[in-house]
């Protein structure tokens, strides 16, 4: 993909920036809605992520920047990944926002302990649009594993015919803290799970991205 016609990215920025322009944006000639091809689609234009190239770490950097716009961009989940605090994820229709806590600690606590705990407790909410909101705390002494999917045997049950019976699981690491990873006994889910680009993530090889009902799929050139 290159740059668009009267673009206002300087060459030198080192960043390529992915979005929206719309059919009556100035910078577009013949009135072309780039997210779909349709020139009587009108959207509302924006950059959806950004590329960057990192000369330290010599590797390509994405990151989200639709600064609130929709849901943002997400990458697919292939390998196993520790959650840090406000990761958000997406499974089918549904999204999900994990944060770190603590959880009924004694009020006599000094900084030090509530440091250690803050980790052991994952607590989990669940939306779709307005219609769904759910909340769920776990602790890593009760809890083994966390099972999401469809079937009602999960520890968080998503009603969704595009989400898997087991569509990921959650396991706590004394060591990594909590831990997902994608489908249920070595198989990927059919649709997979995605994870929010808002923190800046290291492109690799194979690497699937979903903005704006647009899938990319990037591979390293030498």
């Amino acid at each position: 993909m290159g740059l668009v016609d009267k673009s206002l990215r300087n060459i030198k920025d080192g960043n390529t920036y992915f979005g929206i322009i719309s059919p009556n944006d100035d910078k577009n000639d013949k009135k072309i809605d780039f997210s779909t091809g349709d020139s009587n689609n009108l959207v509302e234009s924006g950059r959806q992520f950004c590329i960057r190239f990192d000369l330290n770490e010599n590797c390509y950097m994405i990151k989200d920047c639709s600064f609130g716009s929709g849901y943002g961009s997400f990458m697919k989940l292939v390998t196993e990944m520790k959650i840090k605090d406000n990761t958000l994820i997406n499974i089918g229709n549904n999204y999900i926002v994990f944060t770190l806590g603590v959880d009924e600690l004694e009020p006599n606590e000094d900084e030090d302990d509530i440091d250690e705990e803050i980790e052991k407790v994952l607590s989990v909410k669940v939306f779709r649009g307005e219609l769904i909101n759910y909340s769920y705390v776990f602790n890593e002494s009760q809890t083994n594993k966390i099972y999401i999917g469809n079937n009602e045997s999960c520890n968080i049950v998503l009603n969704d015919n595009l989400v898997d019976d087991i569509h990921c699981s959650i396991e706590y690491n004394k060591e990594r803290g909590w831990i997902i990873n994608d489908g249920y006994n070595n198989k990927k889910s059919e649709i997979g799970t995605w994870i929010s680009l808002s923190d800046e993530k290291k492109i690799f090889e194979g690497m699937i991205i979903q903005s704006n009902q647009n899938i990319y799929e990037c591979h390293i050139i030498q």
